[in-house]
């Protein structure tokens, strides 16, 4: 019989904790629906705030007051802002709409809010919903059930009282009691914060523009389809000598392409296609002349190219018949230049000093032909 009793006794325990119990579960499974309908919202308002930004001009020329552009979730996937496959509607079977309105000159403001889906009971309305537009953070709303004082239901009430936004002011029907919103403002200055932009922003070219020096630390910029240098006077490359500047590249519009190497301005490119001149040596027969040295891998070797460029007639060398220009290797490192005339009486070559023969002569790295032996 004792037994039989506190059997009972138990039983009659457990009857009594399990509405305790079932509550608790009710309460944990409300907790978890309004962090997924928080965060659902937090994407669908980061999305739309994306949008905006990369359709502002547009949408500041189609938005008024009262009145301006919709967006749905539609509209966010298919300009990228959202995965595909999200879903248009909440864990309360809610869909989303933002409207875009122009409170003033230069600036916009998305007003995003939930629309049908259950709202029904008066828990709903005035525990769950605020509660979960609290997680939201600052910009999260909910449309109020109207038993407050003081709060309509149409108006976005921002969470614990924060803010107030009369829709109908703003030419946007309410959704009724029960439902979630989120608002963003914008203008020129939040459209081009201080970050480089990967994308087009219409109207905003500097959005894509740097103000200063880019420094990528020793990591490499792939895939360039064209560089497009501007003018840097050579005079102004002083800084050459700098071992910081090891390996700059910088465009003379008059004199070439150059490359800052050892501490000197080398020349890459000339664009007036006179590099050969340019290089060139007026050299006397016996001169020595070194060798460029070739950068190893590039499939290229020192070669000297000598032509006669001035000579005469003098006591030593009646009247020319011939003239003859060109260059012996001397060593490893050198070339030696040979320059000799033929005199017209009939006595044979002489080789002119300096002041009566010079020849030009330009030392450079060419490619060799892989084929020269085939």
């Amino acid at each position: 019989m004792r037994e039989m009793m506190g059997t009972i006794a138990a039983i009659f325990i457990i009857m009594l904790l399990l509405p305790m119990f079932a509550r608790y579960q009710q309460q944990g499974m409300d907790n978890v629906k309004k962090r997924q309908a928080a965060d659902h919202l937090a994407e669908v308002n980061h999305a739309v705030a994306e949008y905006v930004r990369g359709n502002y001009e547009t949408l500041l020329d189609q938005a008024a007051p009262t009145s301006g552009p919709e967006i749905g979730v539609a509209d966010l996937v298919a300009g990228g802002h959202l995965p595909t496959g999200f879903s248009d509607r909440n864990v309360w079977g809610q869909q989303y709409r933002a409207y875009v309105r122009k409170p003033q000159d230069d600036t916009l403001e998305a007003v995003t809010l939930t629309l049908g889906g259950s709202t029904a009971g008066r828990m709903f309305t005035t525990t769950l919903i605020p509660s979960a537009a609290a997680l939201l953070g600052g910009a999260g709303g909910f449309v109020p059930s109207g038993l407050i004082p003081g709060q309509t239901t149409d108006t976005l009430q921002g969470a614990f009282g924060g803010w107030a936004l009369s829709l109908p002011t703003l030419g946007i029907p309410s959704p009724g009691p029960g439902h979630l919103g989120a608002r963003a403002m914008f203008d020129a200055s939040s459209v081009g914060q201080d970050f480089l932009y990967r994308m087009a922003v219409p109207g905003h070219e500097e959005l894509n523009s740097m103000f200063t020096t880019l420094d990528m630390r020793d990591n490499s910029v792939r895939n360039v389809r064209e560089l497009q240098f501007e003018h840097h006077a050579f005079g102004d490359t002083a800084a050459c000598g700098d071992t910081e500047q090891e390996g700059r590249v910088f465009l003379d519009a008059d004199q070439g392409l150059y490359l800052c190497r050892n501490g000197q301005a080398e020349l890459i490119a000339d664009t007036g296609n006179s590099r050969l001149f340019k290089d060139a040596l007026l050299v006397a027969d016996g001169d020595l002349l070194d060798k460029p040295s070739c950068a190893p891998g590039t499939n290229t070797e020192p070669e000297i190219f000598v032509a006669p460029s001035i000579f005469s007639a003098n006591e030593k060398s009646p009247p020319l018949a011939a003239v003859q220009a060109w260059a012996t290797e001397e060593n490893d490192t050198q070339w030696r230049i040979h320059m000799r005339v033929l005199k017209g009486d009939g006595k044979g070559w002489v080789y002119p000093d300096a002041n009566y023969g010079r020849a030009m002569a330009f030392a450079l790295c060419t490619r060799r032909d892989t084929d020269a032996g085939d």
